[in-house]
Parts: structure tokens; C-alpha cells; sequence
């Protein structure tokens, strides 16, 4: 798999579940819409991730399902989180993938940032490195 193609799958599975509780059955089809088809087990890692390495508090309720409360534009920062655990060398202008574009980057207080424009929600967002 990708990289690129886990974040947008992590970003789909988030924006999803942040709308109302949603069962394994119900992320799985929703996926499906977007032709990603995978297992219980690799959705049971999905949102383990998003939990442990995202840090984004994902609440199940027995006969519900899962469900987060996460603004819209967190999701964003998955990409930052994520980014820390993926090599930033080839981070410049113009650099993209199937979900987002480098625009610019600058480095304030010692910290690297970029402005990057997400080709799923078509928002701009900034991004620390």
C-alpha cells in the first residue's frame, strides 16, 4: 500500500465516523463507494491507528458502532501527524499525491511548515514537519 493511499483511506474512515456512529459493515461499504476494499482486520488496524498514532479519540458503543468528534479540518492534520513516521526529504514545492499538493513551505521558530491543498475537501491547510 502507498502512503498516500493509507492517509486518504485514514482521512475517509475520520470524516465518516466524525458524522454519527457507524458499524464495521457501514465503514466497509462506505470505503467500497471509493473502490478501497479491505478486510476487518485492516480496518481494525485503521482505527487503532487513528487512535494510538493519530491521537484522535474514537468512542465505540456496543451496538452503535464507532464514532469520533473531530472538527472537520482535523483531519488535516493527519498528514503532520503521520508525516513524523514518514521520510520529509522529498517535502518540496509542488511535491503531491493523490490526496494533496505542496504549495510552499517556510520554517518559523525553528519549525518547518507547508501550506498544502488538499485535493479531497479542496481546502488549503498548513502542515508542520
Amino acid at each position: 500500500m502507498a502512503f498516500s493511499e493509507g492517509i486518504s483511506r485514514l482521512q475517509r474512515i475520520i470524516s465518516f465516523i466524525s458524522i454519527d456512529y457507524r458499524n464495521k459493515k457501514e465503514i466497509m461499504a462506505f470505503l467500497r463507494n471509493y473502490n478501497i476494499i479491505i478486510s476487518y482486520r485492516t480496518l481494525e488496524r485503521d482505527l487503532k491507528q487513528i487512535k494510538e498514532v493519530l491521537d484522535i479519540d474514537v468512542e465505540y458503543k456496543k451496538g452503535y458502532g464507532y464514532k469520533c468528534d473531530t472538527p472537520e479540518f482535523e483531519s488535516n492534520f493527519i498528514l503532520s501527524k503521520l508525516n513524523s513516521h514518514h521520510n520529509t526529504k522529498d517535502l518540496i514545492i509542488g511535491y503531491e499525491t493523490h490526496s494533496f499538493k505542496v504549495i510552499n513551505l517556510f520554517e518559523l521558530e525553528g519549525t518547518k511548515y507547508c501550506n498544502c491543498f488538499d485535493k479531497i475537501t479542496s481546502k488549503i491547510f498548513l502542515m508542520s514537519y
